[in-house]
């Protein structure tokens, strides 16, 4: 409408609003868009670490409660849950050293197996 008016020198009357310098100067932001998406990602990162913390907390109790050959067949998951809870909460984060046991199944038959092999 505007630009017709513009076009065809059409005489419009004057209208009161649109944006002042008073008005302009009553309208400030609160906080900056970029904060803001600071703020939603610190909010997503602490309920992210809790429900990992959470997640890692029952796994490892589920492996605790399984006997020591089941522990064996999956270590390299324990070795995953373990390195997921160093992450998650900050054990390697002050520089100390890490403890890490190691356990090693060998069935009898196995065990003769490594004899006989040595033996020869």
């Amino acid at each position: 409408m505007l630009s017709w008016a513009k076009r065809y020198n059409w005489e419009l009357p004057n209208r009161k609003g649109g944006v002042t310098k008073a008005s302009a100067n009553a309208i400030t932001m609160q906080s900056r868009p970029g904060d803001v998406l600071l703020t939603m990602h610190k909010e997503l990162e602490g309920r992210t670490k809790t429900g990992l913390a959470q997640a890692t907390a029952k796994a490892s109790e589920h492996a605790a409660e399984q006997d020591g050959a089941t522990n064996l067949n999956c270590s390299g998951k324990l070795r995953d849950l373990a390195s997921a809870a160093a992450r998650i909460f900050g054990w390697d984060a002050n520089g100390t050293s890490a403890v890490t046991l190691n356990q090693v199944v060998v069935s009898q038959e196995q065990l003769e197996q490594i004899r006989a092999l040595r033996a020869s």
